[in-house]
């Protein structure tokens, strides 16, 4: 690979100066089209159009650009995002939202939490005059757990890890991680990525806060599987109904058993032992179990064994470990492995997939993987897909893979 980065590099050297600044062509205008139709389906709320509307935006975007537009905007992210923590740190959010509608001057601004006007400046609040600011609806996010959250680990740990990924690359000859102990992260922060949590407790409260406010206004697994066909039933009343394996506090439980009250059978909520100790249920019919998904499964022949956003985390040796340790416990054409995670399209992915590929590669040495990436994975601990099930037929999205011994 180096070879032909170095070989790429020079052909680069004699590119023209004016191709760099090329203007663009008209190739844009039947995308405004496009962008048109999808609006009006969007406006409906259509989830489909929606994630295509985005996707023609971001394509729109591409084709109005010159070269050297779309390297500075994709150069300067960065610095932006270190720029919206600091307003985060100062709680200039905060006060926008705080004063709204009032608008707030950004020498107002600077008195109250000694912020520069330009970290207000960068589209997540609204300028109604000059040096004038109010919050809005991407003002407010940035008040809450789901925006606090995520920009806390963005920025204080993906970042870090981000910045050292080409130097890790360089020196393993650009060969994938395949052990969560030498990773891009464990570079910049001298240990794996769990081990640095569990002695950091500050950053670990904002890594469990950002994975459960990620999910809030995304559709559960439940919302994708059809649970009411494939998990109940008189004959499964006096078993194990689901197993939720690294199912952190259990509020995926809570939320399956209110949308599905009448859902017969235990329901195990499983994770290491000091994180389902705070686990709290008002069902009797969900319990918690200290449980290493690297160990043996206890719970045999359950109905099925849930996996939520696992897999991503780990290389594909360690999958097969966990896949094998569960698959054991499982009864022969009655226990289902469900997996709810990205099944990532074979041609032109998705912006955002792909980049959480490379955050799970530059921090676990993990991955998100394709449909036939997940067949074999599975195939390798005796198992077999049956179905990948998709909400709407949107190829690359959050998808449900269900899979039985082979």
């Amino acid at each position: 690979m180096g070879a032909s980065i170095a070989k790429n590099s020079a052909a680069t050297a004699s590119v023209s100066a004016s191709t760099v600044t090329a203007k663009p062509n008209d190739s844009f205008i039947p995308i405004v089209d496009e962008i048109r139709n999808l609006a009006a389906d969007d406006f409906n709320e259509d989830p489909v159009a929606h994630a295509k509307l985005l996707s023609k935006i971001h394509a729109l975007q591409l084709a109005s650009e010159t070269p050297l537009e779309t390297i500075y905007r994709i150069g300067h992210q960065s610095w932006q995002n270190a720029a919206i923590k600091v307003a985060l740190d100062l709680g200039i959010f905060d006060v926008l939202v705080a004063r709204e509608p009032r608008p707030v001057g950004g020498d107002e601004l600077a008195s109250i939490r000694g912020a520069d006007v330009v970290l207000v400046a960068l589209g997540l609040c609204a300028e109604v005059g000059v040096g004038l600011y109010v919050a809005n609806a991407k003002t407010t996010i940035m008040t809450v757990p789901q925006g606090i959250t995520s920009f806390q680990f963005w920025v204080d740990m993906a970042m870090p890890a981000a910045a050292q990924l080409p130097d890790y690359l360089r020196a393993n000859s650009y060969q994938n991680p395949h052990d969560n102990k030498t990773t891009a992260f464990a570079r910049a922060f001298g240990s794996e990525f769990w081990t640095w949590l569990k002695q950091n407790p500050r950053y670990s409260t904002t890594f469990n806060g950002f994975m459960a406010s990620r999910r809030e206004g995304r559709p559960s697994w439940f919302d994708i599987y059809p649970v009411e066909q494939e998990l109940s039933g008189p004959e499964k009343e006096n078993t194990v109904t689901l197993v939720e394996i690294g199912g952190n506090q259990g509020h995926d439980l809570v939320n399956l058993k209110a949308k599905y009250p009448n859902l017969q059978g235990a329901m195990v909520l499983q994770d290491l032992p000091d994180v389902v100790a705070k686990a709290k249920f008002n069902d009797a019919n969900i319990v918690a179990m200290g449980h290493n998904f690297f160990d043996p499964q206890p719970i045999k022949h359950a109905h099925a064994y849930h996996f939520r956003a696992i897999f991503h985390d780990w290389s594909d040796a360690d999958c097969v470990r966990i896949l094998t340790r569960t698959a054991r416990a499982m009864k022969a054409g009655f226990s289902k492995l469900l997996i709810s995670e990205f099944v990532l399209a074979d041609a032109e992915t998705a912006l955002f997939p792909a980049s959480l590929d490379l955050q799970m590669m530059g921090l676990h040495a993990g991955m998100e993987r394709s449909e036939s990436q997940w067949r074999g994975l599975l195939r390798e601990a005796g198992l077999e897909v049956v179905r990948v099930w998709r909400r709407a037929v949107v190829v690359g999205g959050e998808c449900v893979v269900e899979a039985r011994l082979r």
